[in-house]
C-alpha cells in the first residue's frame, strides 16, 4: 500500500500555514475629492467652447487610487451639447497643465433642470499618491451651467482641495466658485502578511504528527 511521505505531509502543513497567515487587503472605494450633496443650486459657472473651469486637488502620501468616475452637477445640459471632462496634469504653477491624463464618456443629457451626471472614464487611470491633478471641464459643442451652491461648499475627501481657476480662451483667472462635483476611486492595496493564531498552528502540527504516525504503523505492518 502507498503511504504519504514525510516531505509531502510537511509541505501540506506549510501550505496550510501560508493560506491561514497571508491574505490581501480588502478593496476600498473612496471619495477622492468632492462637495456633494450640494446645499443649493443658486450659483455656478457657464461653460462653452471658449470657457473653461478647472479644480485642483492633491493626493496624500500612501496608496494609489484607481479612477472610478466623476460626478458633475449640471443645469441645462441639452441634446447636441458636448461637455469635455478631463483629468489633467499639474506643471507647478497656478494653472492646469496641457497633458490629458484621463478622458470621460459623456452621460445622456436631461435638458432643463439640475442633475447629477456621472462621467465614466474611457480607460483605466491611476492617481499617484502625493501628486497634484486638475479636473478640467469645458464644452466642444453648445453651453451649459456647472452648478454650485451659493453658500461655499469646500470640497473634501482623501485628497486636499488645491484651488479653482476659470479660463477664457488661453487665459486663466482665480475663481471663488466651488462647483458641485465628486471624484470617486478605488484604493489600490497590496498583499498583507499576518501571523497565524497559535491554536491554528497547534492544530496543524497535531494533524501532521497524526499522519506521520499512520505512516509509521503502516511501515511496521
Amino acid at each position: 500500500m502507498k503511504t504519504l511521505s514525510t516531505s509531502l505531509v510537511l509541505a501540506g502543513i506549510s501550505s496550510s500555514l501560508v493560506l491561514i497567515g497571508g491574505g490581501v487587503n480588502p478593496v476600498r472605494a473612496a471619495v477622492i475629492i468632492g462637495n456633494l450633496p450640494q446645499a443649493n443650486d443658486n450659483g455656478g459657472t457657464f461653460l462653452s467652447t471658449t470657457e473653461i473651469k478647472a479644480l485642483a486637488f492633491t493626493l496624500p502620501a500612501g496608496n494609489n487610487y484607481s479612477l472610478d468616475n466623476a460626478i458633475l452637477r449640471l443645469s441645462g445640459y441639452d441634446p447636441g451639447e458636448t461637455p469635455l471632462v478631463q483629468i489633467r496634469n499639474d506643471v507647478g504653477g497656478s494653472d492646469p497643465g496641457s497633458t490629458v491624463l484621463a478622458s470621460f464618456t459623456n452621460p445622456t443629457p436631461q435638458g432643463a433642470g439640475n442633475f447629477d451626471y456621472t462621467f465614466t472614464p474611457t480607460g483605466p487611470f491611476t492617481f499617484t499618491a502625493g501628486t497634484k491633478y486638475w479636473l478640467y471641464v469645458t464644452s466642444t459643442s453648445g453651453d451649459f451651467l456647472w452648478s454650485a451652491s451659493s453658500t461655499i461648499q469646500t470640497p473634501t475627501g482623501i485628497a486636499t482641495f488645491s484651488g479653482a481657476r476659470f479660463g477664457s480662451g488661453a487665459s486663466f483667472f482665480p475663481s471663488n466658485v466651488f462647483n458641485s462635483f465628486q471624484i470617486n476611486a478605488t484604493e489600490i492595496t497590496g498583499p498583507v502578511a499576518s501571523t497565524p493564531e497559535p491554536s491554528a498552528i497547534a492544530a496543524l502540527s497535531l494533524f501532521g504528527l497524526g499522519l506521520l504516525g499512520v505512516k509509521s504503523r503502516r511501515n511496521k505492518g
